[in-house]
């Protein structure tokens, strides 16, 4: 029988109040950018974010970025809510979804999972592309793309009780057999990663993982003999400027998730600091201004950012991350090459079953929004490969 959106999940319309909408752009229009500095005149960012995109992103938001062509772009997809239900008193959840369904008996569910500082958005031009590719009645793939917990549409996390990665784990796997998939193919990055992961070495409907950053990986340093020039280039721009975790945001927001919340909500060119900083730095290339903007804006909107950062409270400190068994299921990877933690096969194919494994020569920490062609192309090759024949 063709798939019909359970009565569960709620039709949902993204519409900012007019009087937030203003209120935003009269705090923007009062914020100071404060004096040059040494540091902030480095324009590629070692020091932090650049005086100068601060003053130009700024003048950006506040004189040209229209707020509601974006948001006329989010409704151009199907948006959902679903109330989970929690079991441990920590507290329901009201989750939103982006869903693509498709009308065929076969479709394969795929969960697309984003992570920090982004948010579902990221992975709009991929559904665009969708939409482009297939109708509903030829679509291979029932396609969910949730807002984690704590971020943007979705609500959370408790006030009252301690929330971790494993909450917002459940809470997810949750929603998609609430949806009446009881298997389903999981991918993520950033903190989708670490969500992914967790469903897929604690939930059994799991039947495929799919990752663009695995953050865990063995140590190689860039006096390899084995490695390939380009992947020596990579591992040297990560000893360069990110092989410590326990620097900048990471250990801020694992240390003092309540005082960073504290500080960029006080203002919105606070928060285009902090956010926008890494979405200006972490790409290969500059990500589009309306696009880094929206993302901006509806975490303001929506007060994300001291409800989101309950993934890294506790995480990089003391040498302490996440670590996980090896995949059980058929496991594929991405690796772009200017993400931050390079993704090199020897190390990747550690971590389970390897059933496929493509290597970028472009592309960022936010793959899917830069290089969406590619993204989708990946995930439809692992899904061939990796999607049991008999689900």
């Amino acid at each position: 029988m063709p798939y019909t959106v359970p009565e569960v999940a709620r039709p949902f319309t993204l519409r900012i109040p007019d009087e937030d909408c203003s209120q935003l752009r009269e705090l923007l229009g009062l914020s100071h950018v404060g004096p040059k500095t040494w540091e902030n005149q480095h324009e590629d960012g070692r020091y932090g974010i650049p005086h100068q995109w601060l003053i130009s992103t700024k003048d950006y938001w506040l004189n040209k970025f229209d707020w509601r062509a974006q948001e006329a772009r989010i409704n151009s997809l199907p948006n959902y809510k679903i109330n989970i239900r929690d079991d441990s008193d920590k507290g329901d959840i009201d989750l939103h979804f982006v869903g693509l369904f498709s009308q065929k008996d076969d479709a394969i569910p795929i969960v697309l999972i984003h992570g920090w500082p982004g948010s579902f958005l990221e992975f709009i031009p991929l559904l665009e592309l969708l939409q482009k590719k297939y109708d509903s009645a030829s679509l291979p793939y029932h396609v969910i793309v949730p807002s984690l917990p704590g971020y943007t549409l979705s609500s959370g996390p408790s006030q009252t009780e301690a929330w971790n990665s494993k909450d917002a784990a459940c809470v997810i796997n949750k929603a998609v057999t609430s949806l009446g998939f009881s298997r389903y193919a999981v991918q993520g990055g950033d903190v989708g990663c670490l969500i992914a992961s967790i469903l897929a070495t604690t939930y059994d409907s799991v039947v495929a993982i799919h990752l663009n950053l695995l953050p865990s990986l063995d140590p190689v340093t860039s006096d390899d003999p084995s490695l390939s020039p380009s992947e020596k280039e990579a591992i040297k721009r990560t000893e360069q400027r990110y092989l410590n975790p326990t620097t900048g945001a990471a250990v801020l927001q694992s240390t003092r998730p309540a005082t960073i919340g504290a500080m960029v909500s006080s203002s919105p060119l606070a928060l285009l600091a902090w956010v926008g900083e890494k979405m200006h730095e972490w790409p290969e290339d500059p990500i589009n201004l309306d696009e880094l903007l929206t993302n901006v804006s509806l975490y303001w909107f929506t007060e994300t950012m001291p409800r989101c950062i309950y993934t890294y409270r506790g995480t990089f400190i003391n040498g302490h991350q996440y670590s996980f068994p090896p995949f059980k299921q058929p496991f594929g990877y991405s690796w772009f090459m200017k993400e931050l933690v390079p993704g090199l096969r020897k190390t990747v194919e550690k971590k389970g079953d390897l059933v496929f494994y493509r290597q970028h020569e472009k592309g960022g920490h936010f793959a899917a929004l830069e290089r969406p062609t590619e993204f989708l192309q990946d995930i439809e090759d692992f899904i061939a490969v990796a999607w049991p024949r008999d689900s």
